[in-house]
């Protein structure tokens, strides 16, 4: 009894495989080709009123409107992959070597500086009509390489108060 249950089992597994073959799916390891209209992120004049990531940390609340300034950087790899994320650091901040002594306006990458790191840095994402991230990487979608120097305009995401983030629909990369 036990045989047959394990045949008509193997059975259907197989009919379930077989069934699968010869249809053609797109691979989800390839990479899909993304079409993002720039000009609707990229602002071509720069949005007045700017503060920096230290301040806007300190004051700005949750779903309040913002123009941030700053650079693009505060981790070794500012960018997301095949998403329009990246990290920011407040203009004031420089970022030396690891390791090294951090004086005033510097900060390092090592675990030394983690708190001080966090204070000056946010997460942007830049996001469509609907709120969803674009698919995109952000260097690519931005023409902009790391230390560029951005302004961004958006809101504060705030989960609690050490989290900060910025969901921006618009972004200026000064030239």
């Amino acid at each position: 009894m036990v045989r047959n249950i394990s045949y008509v089992a193997l059975a259907v597994l197989m009919a379930v495989i077989t069934a699968g073959c010869g249809q053609t799916t797109a691979s989800n390891d390839s990479p899909q080709p993304v079409s993002v209209d720039k000009t609707q992120y990229l602002l071509t004049e720069e949005p007045e009123g700017a503060v920096g990531v230290i301040m806007a940390r300190e004051q700005a609340k949750d779903q309040d409107e913002i123009v941030l300034v700053g650079r693009i950087g505060g981790k070794k790899d500012p960018w997301f992959k095949d998403r329009a994320a990246f990290v920011m650091i407040d203009a004031s901040m420089m970022l030396v070597a690891d390791g090294s002594d951090a004086a005033a306006g510097e900060v390092c990458l090592d675990d030394c500086c983690a708190s001080l790191l966090a204070g000056c840095t946010t997460l942007v994402k830049v996001v469509d009509e609907k709120g969803t991230v674009l698919p995109i990487n952000a260097q690519s979608l931005l023409d902009a390489d790391e230390n560029d120097m951005i302004v961004v305009r958006g809101r504060v995401q705030r989960k609690d108060k050490d989290s900060f983030a910025v969901i921006a629909n618009g972004v200026y990369v000064r030239r």
